[in-house]
């Protein structure tokens, strides 16, 4: 580390900041796709139990917001990185360093409880859980978008019911009479338009009579009898296993760019000792100067040993006298 200069240390760290602004935009672009994707943000409605079922969207909409907003700061951050790697303010690289460190606490305490303990935040499926809001919101007014969510499942996966079609039996839908008078809903038939985007919506069943009829022997291929944990639980598997991958790799480009803010922080620092010093040095040289100046015009030049000067030769009148009266004898 002491062999890279100061203009190195600077070019890392812009580099690094370089590649934490593509971080911020990938994050951005993939927080607006899944904002988009209507049938996946749905799907994750039926991923939440308790107090977070309550939430007036799914609890992916609420993570791909947050991916979006992280990436727009992650993309600030590289910005005003790149801007600090052409300065040689010390300070603004200090004050840079602490947010992008209160960032990535924030993200690693996220990723850990994420990691660790997603029940804490109703991440997951819960097959009891599961069951009983199905029997308890399916088809009732007011709860259409987990109804909603249960037909896309079960229209996605091919299944029907969490563990099976039974749970419909004493579900309010069924007792209630909430719905078309059905044994189960259309969207566990096997359908004919399944292909078709939006088919949960308007299934189409192959043959409406068999899928509906209570014999087994009858409705054997016309209604899909798996249930949806399983499918369920590898779709929630899948996204959530990609989501930890991104982060992780989010954490480790901002721990870089940290290495790489305190490898110019010192650089700078010591290049400002330097300077300092070099300004030091110089201000004594020059009083230093100043003193020899000052003491040559106070005492006249020195006169290097073994030079000779004419007050050398000079005669005092008492020398010219003595000397005539010597020529007058």
């Amino acid at each position: 580390m002491a062999m890279i200069s100061l203009v190195g240390s600077k070019v890392i760290l812009a580099l690094t900041n370089f590649l934490l602004l593509g971080c911020g935009f990938t994050l951005v672009t993939g927080g607006m796709l899944v904002l988009f994707d209507s049938d996946r943000i749905l799907l994750s409605k039926l991923l939440v139990a308790g107090p977070l079922s309550d939430l007036p969207h799914p609890m992916l909409y609420y993570v791909a917001i947050g991916l979006a907003l992280l990436g727009l700061s992650l993309a600030t951050a590289g910005i005003l990185g790149c801007w600090a790697s052409c300065l040689h303010n010390y300070w603004l690289l200090s004050i840079y360093f602490l947010l992008v460190m209160a960032v990535l606490i924030g993200e690693c305490a996220i990723y850990a409880v994420t990691w660790l303990w997603p029940q804490c935040m109703g991440l997951g499926v819960d097959g009891d859980a599961m069951v009983k809001s199905l029997q308890r919101n399916y088809g009732v007014s007011g709860q259409d978008q987990f109804t909603a969510a249960i037909d896309l499942a079960q229209t996605t996966f091919r299944c029907c019911g969490v563990n099976s079609a039974n749970e419909y039996d004493t579900s309010l839908w069924r007792l209630q009479a909430l719905g078309k008078p059905l044994a189960i809903p259309l969207t566990c038939c096997i359908l004919q338009n399944v292909n078709e985007t939006g088919a949960y919506l308007n299934p189409a069943a192959v043959n409406l009579s068999l899928c509906q009829a209570l014999e087994k022997n009858r409705h054997d291929g016309y209604r899909h009898i798996e249930g949806c944990q399983s499918r369920l639980e590898q779709w929630y598997r899948e996204h959530y296993m990609a989501f930890l991958g991104i982060g992780l790799a989010v954490v480790l480009v901002e721990f870089i760019v940290l290495l790489s803010t305190i490898l110019t922080c010192t650089r700078v620092y010591h290049h400002n000792q330097e300077l300092k010093e070099n300004a030091k040095n110089m201000a004594q040289d020059r009083d230093n100067a100043g003193s020899r100046d000052t003491i040559y015009h106070k005492r006249g030049p020195s006169i290097p040993p073994g030079a000779y000067s004419n007050e050398t030769y000079a005669m005092t009148d008492s020398f010219r006298q003595n000397y005539k009266l010597l020529d007058k004898a």
